[in-house]
């Protein structure tokens, strides 16, 4: 059993499906549990061999009930969760009820860079607590980088031994595909994510603007949907390269973004392991990013499938780019930067601790 709030567009929720794909393919029964179907994007993705169960329920903290009764109809006895709140949740009701069950919990972010950033009460030190007491009960915690693994042992207390690093893997569509990038090049840097102060976007748009009169064709594709979408106009308009930013929304096909982009741009405050630098090198797109916590570090290999920059120092972010438009990249050896995340080898390291 996997479960997993939603079947939203981010990247754990993409993981998710893939993974739940994948295992099936493999051998396993597979039933995915969602708290509900609100903006359920990936949806489509989801292979009509995993059954899908829906709890009908907006958030972790009001399915409990509905949990109980997933638990008592399917006894499933392995549960990979991805919610760590969810996870909380499961620890009580193994103990207050007597199940069986091995439970996973593969970490979705870097708990301690999310709660500087909360300003709800609740989650800030209602959730927060209550993950220091029993997060660490679960059987194994799969966290996606190391720097996530030492976060989980010097701010939540959970035990080396339980801490298994997995990898993210590449998606199955970007594996897939083996179409040749060289002829689909265009004249545009590259960011995907969620409009919102996590992955910080500003610093994307004044470094582009920085090194815009450089390249008078160049322009910003930002590809997602979020609060902030207006806020980053008005700076675009303000630094004067409102005409050469391009706010996307929403896509459902990244691919062909990949494959035209010059660069992949990352400027997040805090990662968990971020798929967008997996994604591109994949595909061959050399990336630029911010050595944030965590991730980048594990998949950035500096001048060979791009460049790692001092965390929110714009002006080295601006150098990188300038850099990376004038390097002659092997785009093939990009590629090769990625095998250590494919699907086969990150679908062994999951079978191993799932037993």
């Amino acid at each position: 059993m996997l479960v997993i709030s939603s079947l939203g567009g981010g990247g754990a929720e993409g993981v998710c499906v893939n993974l739940a794909n994948r295992l099936m393919e493999r051998g396993w029964q597979v039933t995915l549990v969602v708290l509900h179907l609100n903006n359920a994007v990936r949806q489509k993705d989801l292979s009509p061999d995993v059954r899908l169960v829906v709890l009908g329920r907006n958030h972790a903290r009001t399915a409990i009930v509905a949990l109980w009764r997933l638990l008592r109809q399917y006894k499933s006895d392995r549960i990979l969760v991805f919610n760590h709140q969810i996870a909380v949740l499961l620890v009580l009701l193994r103990a207050l009820g007597g199940f069986d069950f091995k439970i996973v919990a593969r970490n979705i972010s870097t708990l301690s860079q999310k709660k500087a950033l909360e300003t709800s009460f609740w989650h800030k030190y209602v959730v927060q607590a209550l993950t220091k007491i029993f997060y660490g009960k679960v059987d194994h915690v799969i966290a996606q980088s190391k720097g996530m693994a030492d976060d989980l042992v010097a701010f939540y207390g959970v035990q080396k031994e339980k801490i298994v690093t997995v990898h993210n893997p590449v998606d199955s569509s970007i594996e897939d595909y083996s179409e040749s990038n060289q002829k689909n090049m265009k004249d545009y840097l590259l960011c995907a994510g969620r409009l919102e102060s996590v992955k910080a976007f500003h610093y994307a748009i004044n470094a582009f603007a920085a090194v815009a009169p450089c390249y008078p064709s160049l322009r910003l594709k930002i590809v997602g949907k979020g609060r902030l979408e207006g806020e980053l106009k008005m700076q675009a308009e303000a630094l004067g390269v409102g005409d050469r930013v391009d706010l996307e929304g929403y896509q459902t096909r990244m691919i062909p973004y990949y494959l035209g982009a010059k660069a992949t741009l990352l400027t997040s405050l805090y990662e968990g392991f971020p798929n967008v630098l997996v994604e591109s090198i994949a595909l061959g797109t050399p990336v630029v990013s911010f050595d944030c916590p965590s991730g980048p570090s594990e998949i950035v290999v500096d001048g060979v499938n791009g460049f790692l920059v001092a965390h929110k120092d714009e002006n080295q972010l601006a150098d990188a780019i300038r850099k990376a438009m004038e390097a002659d990249w092997n785009r093939d050896l990009v590629r090769v930067t990625a095998e250590q995340f494919s699907s086969d080898i990150i679908l062994k390291q999951y079978e191993k601790v799932l037993g």
